[in-house]
């Protein structure tokens, strides 16, 4: 299901074109945020299209530098989580 719903946020994208689509951009970070639980334990499958979707979004002219802070804050932690399933499988745990 999260795999659907990311899958339909990159489709819109490319719609997200203009400063008067803020509000989007906040609305796909809430969902984002909310979301990161459930992907970290997916992590291996889902962490590209979720980088895909935080570096459209920091790169499109419409997200605001507050909300440039919150998708690196979102990378950092898609990243952290990564590196520490990676560290635990070539553990072995």
């Amino acid at each position: 299901m999260i795999t659907g719903i990311l899958a339909m946020i990159e489709q819109l994208l490319p719609l997200i074109t203009s400063t008067a689509n803020a509000n989007l951009i906040a609305s796909i970070i809430n969902a984002l945020s909310g979301m990161l639980p459930f992907i970290i334990q997916e992590v291996a499958s889902l962490v590209a299209p979720v980088k895909n979707i935080i570096a459209a979004l920091s790169a499109n002219p419409a997200t605001t530098q507050e909300q440039l802070s919150q998708l690196q804050a979102l990378d950092k932690q898609v990243d952290d989580a990564f590196e520490a399933a990676s560290a635990d499988t070539d553990a072995g745990k």
